[in-house]
Formats: C-alpha cells, sequence, structure tokens
C-alpha cells in the first residue's frame, strides 16, 4: 500500500485549475500504520508526473514498513477546483487497492505539504518538483557541493525496532564520489561517524548512494529536486529511514563581468546582519582562466561588509575590453546586484542593473521582444564539467520559433545576440520565451535588451 497525499503550495487567491499541477514531482511521507498489535512506522520515496489536464502517470515509488521493503507503480487521476482544492486517485499495480486522497495546492505547485488520514494511516509528507521539470536532465554532475542532512526513523536491530535519528554533512565532487560525516542517535545510544562511497544520478534526477563507514554499508534511493534538495530514503532491509538534504553554500553568479573597450562593470553588496562579513569573489575569463581586474589588483579579492553597510566593487572602463563573468557565495544577510554601463563619446552613459543568478541551476527562463529592441545574453558554466546547453525559442504563440545547442567547458562562459545563434535567426521581429536548459552540467544566463542607444536587462528566472 502507499500511504501520500499531495498538497502543493498555492497562492492566496482562488485561480487554480487542472493546469496548476502539471510537470515531474517527487514525494517523501512517512509516519505510522496502525494495527491490533501496535503502530509500525512507514515512509515512501516515489515519483510521478502531472500532465496539466487531470492525469497522472509514470508513478514509482520505493516504500519501506517496519523494516520490510517494497516498490509499487501507479496511474491516477486528478480534479482541482478553483479554490486549489481538489482529489487525487491512484490506481496502483498489484493486489493495492485504488485510494482516492484530498489535494490542496498553493503558489504554483513549487512545493507541497501533504497528509492522509484513516482509520489504519496517519501519514504526512512533502512534495518538489524534480529538478529536470524543463527540457533539462540530470546526471552525476547534478549532485554537487556540500549538503547538510537529518535522517530520522526506525530500525530494527531487535523484534521491536529502534528510534534512530542521524544529522551531518555529505559532500559529493559532480563525478560519483560521496563522502559523509555527523553525529548518529540510536535507541540509548550516541555516536560519531564517518563514511565514503559512491552515487549515481539518472537523467529523470533519481539515483542511488552507497556509502561506507566502520559499522558497515549503507544504501539509500535519492532524489534530486528543485532549489538545491535532496531526498533521501534508506533501502536496506530492517531499516524505516528517510530524510533531506540541502546544499550548505549556494554559489552565485554574475554571467557577464566586462571592463574596458567603453565598458564599465560594478557589484553592489549589502549586509543585513548585525556583525562585519567577508568572503571571495572570484573573476573568470570566457575561455575559462582567470580574468585578472587591474582596478582590483588581480583574478580574485575578499570583499567585507560592515555590519548593516554596503560595499561596491568597481571594473572601470579603460584600455581594450575584457570580460568574462564573477562568481562568489554570499554569507546569510548579505544580498546585491550587478551594474552595468556603457560609456560612448557624445551620448549619454546608459546603464543595466543585473541580478545575481544561482551557478548550480540546470535550467534558466526569459521573456524577450526583438520586435523593438535586440536580446543579447551571456551564458555562463560555472560547474566543473562541460554542460550541454539545449536553447528552444517560442513565440507569444507558444509556437516555437527555433532550437540551438551550446557547448561549454567547465568554468566557460558566451556571450551574443540571441538571433545570432545557430537555427534562432527567426527570433527577430518576434517576441517571446527563451530557455536554456542544461542536458548535463549547469548553465546562469543574463539577459540584455537593446533598444536604439538604450540598454537594460532582462530578467531570467532559475528553479
Amino acid at each position: 500500500m502507499s500511504c501520500c497525499l499531495l498538497s502543493v503550495r498555492a497562492n492566496a487567491q482562488a485561480w487554480c485549475t487542472n493546469a496548476t499541477l502539471n510537470g515531474t514531482y517527487f514525494y517523501l511521507v512517512n509516519g505510522p500504520i496502525l494495527s491490533t498489535s501496535g503502530a509500525s512506522p512507514w515512509a515512501e520515496l516515489g515519483k510521478f508526473t502531472a500532465d496539466g489536464k487531470g492525469n497522472v502517470s509514470g508513478g514509482q515509488s520505493f516504500a519501506s514498513l517496519a523494516g520490510g521493503t517494497g516498490t509499487y507503480t501507479f496511474t491516477g487521476t486528478y480534479s482541482l477546483q478553483a479554490d486549489c482544492t481538489g482529489t487525487l486517485t491512484l490506481s496502483y499495480s498489484g493486489s493495492t487497492p485504488n485510494q482516492t486522497y484530498f489535494i490542496q495546492l498553493a503558489q504554483e505547485g513549487q512545493s507541497a505539504f501533504f497528509a492522509f488520514s484513516s482509520p489504519h494511516e496517519v501519514v504526512g509528507g512533502h512534495i518538489y518538483p524534480a529538478a529536470s521539470r524543463g527540457t533539462s536532465q540530470c546526471g552525476n554532475t547534478s549532485f554537487s557541493g556540500s549538503y547538510g542532512y537529518l535522517f530520522a526513523g526506525v530500525i530494527y536491530p531487535i523484534t521491536s525496532g529502534a528510534y534512530y535519528s542521524n544529522e551531518g554533512q555529505v559532500v559529493t565532487d559532480g563525478k560519483g564520489n560521496i563522502s559523509s560525516s555527523g553525529y548518529a542517535n540510536i535507541g540509548a545510544g550516541a555516536f560519531s561517524f564517518a563514511a565514503n562511497g559512491t552515487y549515481s544520478i539518472s537523467g529523470d534526477c533519481s539515483g542511488t548512494v552507497q556509502l561506507t563507514s566502520a559499522t558497515g554499508t549503507s544504501n539509500f534511493a535519492i532524489a534530486l529536486a528543485e532549489g538545491g534538495r535532496v531526498l533521501f530514503m534508506d533501502t536496506d532491509p530492517g531499516n524505516t529511514v528517510s530524510g533531506t538534504a540541502e546544499l550548505q553554500l549556494v554559489q552565485s553568479v554574475l554571467p557577464q563581468f566586462v571592463f574596458g573597450g567603453a565598458w564599465y562593470s560594478a557589484l553592489y553588496f549589502t549586509n543585513t546582519t548585525g556583525a562585519d562579513v567577508s568572503f571571495w569573489l572570484y573573476f573568470t575569463a570566457d575561455d575559462g582562466t582567470p580574468l585578472a581586474v587591474p582596478a582590483l589588483g588581480g583574478a580574485s579579492m575578499q570583499v567585507t561588509v560592515p555590519a548593516l553597510g554596503s560595499a561596491i566593487v568597481e571594473a572601470p572602463n579603460g584600455g581594450t575590453q575584457s570580460q568574462g563573468y564573477a562568481t562568489f557565495v554570499l554569507p546569510a544577510g548579505v544580498s546585491g546586484y550587478g551594474v552595468f554601463r556603457q560609456i560612448v563619446p557624445g551620448r549619454t552613459n546608459q546603464e543595466a542593473v543585473v541580478p545575481f543568478a544561482t551557478a548550480n541551476a540546470n535550467s534558466s527562463t526569459m521573456v524577450f521582444d526583438d520586435t523593438i529592441s535586440v536580446t543579447g545574453v551571456a551564458i555562463a558554466n560555472a560547474g566543473p564539467a562541460a554542460a550541454s546547453i539545449s536553447i528552444t525559442v517560442w513565440d507569444n504563440n507558444g509556437t516555437v520559433l527555433g532550437t540551438s545547442t551550446v557547448t561549454l567547458q567547465p568554468n566557460h562562459n558566451t556571450t551574443g545576440v540571441l538571433s545570432g545563434f545557430p537555427g534562432l535567426s527567426g527570433v527577430s521581429g518576434h517576441r517571446g520565451r527563451v530557455q536554456f536548459a542544461a542536458t548535463s552540467g549547469n548553465v546562469a544566463v543574463l539577459g540584455l535588451r537593446f533598444t536604439g542607444g538604450a540598454v537594460t536587462s532582462i530578467p531570467a528566472t532559475q528553479p
């Protein structure tokens, strides 16, 4: 049996339709299953696809009940009301009966809480959009960085089981290697540990992890969700343990940093905390080599932002044009933006304010208008692996105007006019939407709009 009820984070105003629930989602649920002999722990990690038309397909899950494991497949239907309530009916393979759940949606399906209660089940959990909800695919490079995690559940070294919790850190290299360290509690005992192992991520963002420590080997099913969150489920018989991990440090990127040749760039930072903070800022040229900024004394620098204060980093116009991108990890409480200034004699200087992007995203989308302007883009791969980036452009009626592919080596960047990329000449004279999706590696995009002598920025959205 499978115990899960969706509730996708919804908008305060009533506007929902079946189209609101659309895409591929992962869920993690746990809670007690009741019987005459008492309560047994249940945990389940699953995936399904909603088509935006009331149909569910591709449902599959791994579950554990009191240490006994099983897998399930399912399809289903759903119906949503304008107030974002509705029902979900799932049809399971095998002898498991169909089940109908109540749904409460919110905020365009970007997150989900769910709960289900019956005379024998009291379970709840969370649902997240898969990291590959767009046309991008996941791979080992999609799971890279330092993550904090918390697992909890029950393990069964003895008949009655022992409550278990485990918190710590996992570090992945984007190449299939993983290490872990933390602090575990089991029954009345507690201990620290360290483990090493391997992982594998499939194109649909599901995968497996195997970790070996002094106490033995543990196996997990995992799922990569949007926003750098990872869902874990212990797949070893005898364990009903699950949890989540989240990125500890999220690298930010300004996908273009240009100076000289009539261009000036600056980065502004503000600190909302009550203590001074410092972090490192790195500049990389389009070809992946360090980009020396003469005015800043090199290709990297330490930025200090006073408590409740602000700071600016400037690369003035002078000499021939040099360009690349900037990366940094912002401390908690620090935010900012970039500024480009075009300086042409005899004309008023033109500026564009641009937001920072997340370096480890695998897709980016923006709206363009080439009926009265020209769209320029900067595309950065600040990750450790080569990125194959698929570009798809739709007009304002949803018709595909063209597609293109860009391959960027690790730490490389490219810039150009959107309509100048191979296969995208049809962009000229149209307005619409463009998506940059990394089928491998990472992508961050910055858009600029040139109208006559004026230049403005185009905000890009990331998962």
